[in-house]
């Protein structure tokens, strides 16, 4: 199993191959697909799982992949990854309500404008502080988008290329659609590990260099 800190900048190769290089990752793909058919409780014990996944190969502590069990700080890391998304997203919510709000108007095209921008900034942000809380134990990240936007930026071209990864393997995970639909649930555990990984890899050098 590749871990991350043999390298900085992420490769397709050793990020496609992680969520399925051994028996134990591959079971657990299987275990997160069908996980999936719980709806949002599986989402959050997959997003649970993947955060301790990635403390894991960051800190370089294999099998990086050892099951879901116990599955009560998985679900419990799971709901701070989802109370970190409501956070790093709620900005941009709020000010597309106030557009929403004004129409129709010029304020309505700036406020949708700022919205838009908000969005793309969170969304850039948030793999950082997923990261860092994930390695760290840092809860921190998880409310301060600013700490995780400035991680994000001293990533450099290494995060840049973990995003064109991920980005990549999420295309990639719609075409299990073709496969009955169902196939999608497992694609796209594979994808988000994919990413999951990448990020590692790219933040990886900066692990004695916390944020302040």
């Amino acid at each position: 199993m590749p871990s991350p800190r043999a390298h900085r900048s992420p490769s397709f190769a050793e990020c496609f191959r992680f969520p399925v290089a051994t028996r134990d990752a591959r079971r657990d793909l299987l275990i997160g697909g069908t996980l999936l058919l719980l709806t949002l409780p599986g989402w959050i014990l997959n997003m649970g799982h993947r955060l301790t996944v990635v403390s894991r190969a960051w800190h370089d502590d294999p099998p990086y992949f050892r099951g879901f069990r116990p599955w009560r700080p998985t679900f419990r890391r799971g709901l701070q990854a989802l109370a970190a998304i409501v956070v790093y997203l709620s900005p941009s919510i709020a000010v597309a309500v106030l557009a929403w709000r004004s129409w129709p108007g010029r304020a309505t095209w700036l406020a949708a404008e700022a919205a838009g921008l908000l969005f793309s900034v969170g969304v850039f942000a948030l793999p950082g502080g997923m990261t860092r809380n994930a390695v760290a134990g840092d809860l921190s990240y998880l409310v301060r988008p600013d700490r995780a936007l400035r991680t994000a930026l001293a990533g450099g071209r290494a995060y840049l290329k973990a995003w064109l990864i991920a980005a990549s393997a999420v295309a990639l995970s719609f075409l299990g659609l073709a496969a009955a639909v169902v196939g999608f649930l497992y694609t796209s555990v594979w994808a988000w590990s994919v990413a999951g990984f990448a990020f590692t890899s790219a933040l990886q050098d900066k692990r004695t260099r916390p944020d302040r």
